[in-house]
């Protein structure tokens, strides 16, 4: 069952024995008054003792009832009460009709009866009447005819008449239980409808509560996700933004927050003037450590280097990582070129500290270029572009080194420029050409070799000396194409003058580090010798010590497959680089060439006898040749003929000289070739 349908019962219950029962006594006390005016104590006993029991039954039945329902020992339908009080009313009038005809008369125990039942009945009610006032006035209108016929019954003393008078007694009654039974029963339904609207409204109370803690619930669990998708996105744009403004290796700021650090500091100095200082810093050989060590070493070198150039500054100063191995460092409240270059001074004594990980340890350093602000630029590109000229100057002095932008260093950079630039253009130009300069026999003054030279004439700038244009096609890769150049047009020439003289000529050419190095280097010069038809045993390749050092055992494997070929091989500028005693017993070395640097100063300079003595003592020693370059004196050439030098190469013989003049000088008949 139902709680609400509980309750109702329970209700239907109340109705019942709380003002059924005052209004019965009610009813029946204003009956006896009636009788008791008229002075007829019998009739008035008779009816007291009628419904004294009709009292007494229906308060036992409620009180077996109540006990009954409260142990929940019952479970009646709502209309179940009614039809038990119908059924007690009438085992009432069986029991008043026994009642009435075997009490004996006791007059005095009678009256003692009447007043306390007088009493009792007129405090019932005056309680009840307030509450049941429209009930006694339907009852007592109800009842007044059979209440009529039951006295006229009476006094006529006639039983018969008495049994009518019960009869229509018991009839009217009913029917007026019936009505107040209707009243009752309209109550009830209308208490029913009531609890069924309240329990409609409860449920559909229970169901919008039910939908609003499911929306509460729902509209949290947004929140929640809410929430979390904010600190997604605020954790992915805080990731972002490290990728965009910060570098993901060494942590430092990366370019783009250098030139936004830069532009604020240069917007804001304009209008203050005060000079701040750039530093742009490259760490030397990096590309070696990077190529021998791998890169996982590399990384960890750049990290600690950051760390390193952090602790070299101050804490007002802005540091980042532009590129790969490239920093640069903002900083304010300079203080002189003096304070400069003593936190420059620092900064490469840090940064050259040896690095190790891995039980393995590296050595590099670092070249610094130093731009100032106002004095050197007043933009962002400039004071860049003039700082980072500055540092490749540093590097062009050894590296290792901190340098000051000047004017000079920007008109030398422009005057670099331009002759790339116009170096570019001067092979199709034909404004390149090659001189040879021959190699002389020291002891019987004889001529079988030469070294071939590129010179250059530009037509809008003149003369340009090797000296300065080689290094740039070096660093510009021109060297390649021309050096291809001076290999077809040198070995066409010399293969023509074998053909056409009773002398056969070596020609010495040399080869940059760069195309040396060339994985397609020793195919594209058999190509070149078969496409010539030259003999490889004229050609003499001449490399530094810097190229042949450079991946050592892939120079051997080259050099002796060259050497297979029957092509001669030299060592330029012998004594100015590593100059290592290993190499000599390990490379196919045919020659090595003194650098005139140490023929300058003898006889007279001690220390440069020493060397190219101890050099010409040790190539002898390889049964290797010797060639003094830039002999100019009888002095030095007496010398090197002392000390047992081989062959001789400078001005003191032959200057330079151009295919005609090499034709004219060495009686060559024919013209000359060129490729």
């Amino acid at each position: 069952m139902l709680q609400n349908e509980q309750l109702l019962i329970k209700k239907q219950a109340d109705y019942l024995f709380q003002y059924l029962n005052p209004s019965v006594l009610s009813i029946f006390f204003a009956i006896s008054l009636y009788m008791l005016l008229l002075w007829d104590f019998t009739a008035i006993r008779e009816s007291l003792l009628k419904w004294y029991f009709i009292n007494l039954f229906i308060l036992s039945l409620r009180s077996i009832t109540n006990i009954l329902y409260q142990g929940k020992l019952i479970r009646l339908q709502s209309l179940s009460w009614i039809y038990l009080y119908i059924l007690g009313a009438c085992l009432n009038g069986i029991l008043i009709t026994l009642l009435i005809f075997i009490i004996p008369e006791q007059n005095t125990l009678y009256f003692t009866y009447i007043f306390l039942l007088l009493s009792l009945m007129l405090v019932a009610a005056i309680t009840t009447l307030g509450v049941m006032l429209q009930a006694y006035f339907a009852y007592l209108t109800t009842i007044a005819i059979p209440v009529t016929i039951f006295y006229i019954s009476f006094f006529n003393e006639q039983y018969l008449n008495h049994l009518y008078g019960y009869i229509l007694l018991a009839l009217f009654s009913t029917l007026s239980m019936i009505r107040f039974n209707r009243s009752l029963l309209n109550a009830f339904n209308l208490e029913l409808t009531n609890l069924q609207l309240v329990s409609q409204l409860n449920q559909e109370t229970r169901i919008r509560i039910h939908t609003q803690d499911e929306l509460s619930k729902k509209t949290r669990e947004l929140q929640e996700l809410n929430t979390t998708l904010e600190l997604k996105v605020k954790d992915k744009t805080n990731e972002l933004e490290s990728l965009a403004f910060y570098d993901a290796l060494t942590q430092l700021p990366n370019r783009t927050s250098f030139y936004n650090y830069l532009s604020r500091t240069l917007k804001r100095n304009k209008i203050t003037r005060e000079p701040f200082a750039l530093f742009f810093i490259d760490l030397d050989e990096f590309k070696t450590v990077n190529d021998t060590l791998g890169h996982d070493f590399g990384d960890m070198l750049l990290i600690e280097a950051a760390s390193r150039l952090q602790s070299s500054i101050r804490v007002d100063d802005f540091l980042a990582r532009i590129s790969g191995d490239e920093f640069t460092i903002i900083m304010k409240n300079v203080d002189g070129e003096k304070h400069l270059a003593s936190i420059a001074r620092n900064i490469i004594h840090s940064i050259s500290q040896p690095y190790m990980f891995h039980e393995t340890q590296a050595l590099i350093s670092c070249s610094i270029g130093i731009a100032i602000f106002p004095d050197d630029g007043e933009n962002a590109n400039t004071l860049l572009k003039f700082s980072d000229l500055a540092m490749y100057h540093a590097k062009e002095n050894g590296k290792n080194s901190f340098n000051f932008y000047h004017q000079e260093l920007y008109e030398r950079k422009a005057k670099k420029f331009i002759l790339v630039n116009e170096l570019k253009t001067a092979l199709n130009n034909k404004e390149l050409y090659l001189v040879y300069q021959p190699q002389v026999h020291c002891h019987h003054e004889t001529i079988d070799s030469m070294e071939v030279l590129l010179r250059w004439n530009s037509h809008k700038i003149g003369p340009v000396s090797p000296e300065v244009f080689i290094p740039l096609a070096e660093e510009s890769n021109l060297i390649i194409e021309l050096e291809d150049f001076v290999l077809k047009t040198a070995l066409t020439q010399v293969k023509y003058w074998n053909q056409h003289s009773k002398q056969q000529y070596t020609v010495a050419i040399n080869i940059s580090r760069i195309h040396f190095q060339r994985k397609d280097f020793i195919q594209k010069l058999q190509k070149l010798l078969k496409q010539l038809s030259i003999d490889p045993k004229i050609l003499e390749i001449e490399l530094t010590e810097s190229a042949v050092m450079k991946n050592t055992q892939e120079s051997i494997e080259k050099l002796n497959f060259l050497k297979s070929l029957g092509i001669r091989f030299s060592v330029d500028d012998f004594g100015t680089g590593y100059s290592s005693m290993s190499y000599l017993k390990h490379l196919p070395i045919d020659t090595l060439k003194i650098d005139q640097s140490f023929i300058k100063g003898i006889p007279s300079d001690k220390d440069n006898r020493a060397i190219t003595q101890a050099i010409i003592v040790l190539a002898n020693q390889f049964n290797i040749k010797t060639i003094a370059e830039g002999v100019e004196t009888q002095q030095q050439l007496t010398f090197l003929k002392e000390i047992d030098c081989q062959m001789i190469q400078g001005n003191y013989y032959y200057k330079p000289l151009s295919a005609e003049q090499f034709e004219a000088e060495f009686n060559i008949s024919g013209n000359t070739r060129t490729a």
